[in-house]
């Protein structure tokens, strides 16, 4: 019974100091940018294959409210498939953000690949609100039609530092 009771001290003793030194930890970080909440995104064209998508991360800065946007977009068929689901349809791929803070459009910016993938990296500067992410198939040529998946919202008050 003894043993339990120390046990049950020396964890609570770790766990106590693990605690406040964490929350010791964070409250010594400067105000500012440096704190940076990173939070998954994605976004397809909503067809079949799908033919155009985009992956990557939104780096949230708490202090200045900017975000850092990287990822790739990609473009099918990609070298290598064997899909005919994911054949050439002449068709390239833009994958749209859209930072917004209240009532206004802060920025947007296009990311464009054509049968392969492209990495991109950029930042939108603060004060912003949601970030949107919509992929869209353009025709090549004056046929076929254009078309674009489901945009995707991503809002910074879902970002949380803990």
């Amino acid at each position: 019974m003894r043993r339990g009771r120390i046990a049950a001290t020396v964890v609570a003793a770790l766990v106590t100091t693990v605690l406040l030194g964490g929350m010791a930890a964070h409250a010594s970080l400067p105000p500012g940018d440096d704190v940076i909440v990173v939070q998954p995104f994605a976004a397809d064209s909503g067809d079949r294959c799908p033919m155009g998508a985009t992956k990557g991360t939104l780096g949230w800065h708490l202090g200045t409210l900017s975000v850092d946007v990287a990822g790739t977009v990609a473009d099918h068929p990609l070298p290598g498939d064997t899909n005919p689901a994911c054949a050439q349809d002449g068709r390239s791929t833009t994958a749209t953000f859209t930072a917004s803070a209240p009532n206004r459009v802060v920025r947007r910016v296009s990311q464009q690949a054509n049968d392969g993938q492209q990495a991109f990296k950029f930042s939108f500067p603060g004060p912003v609100q949601a970030v949107t992410v919509q992929v869209c198939r353009h025709g090549l040529l004056p046929t076929p039609p254009d078309y674009c998946g489901p945009a995707q919202r991503y809002p910074r008050s879902l970002v949380t530092t803990g």
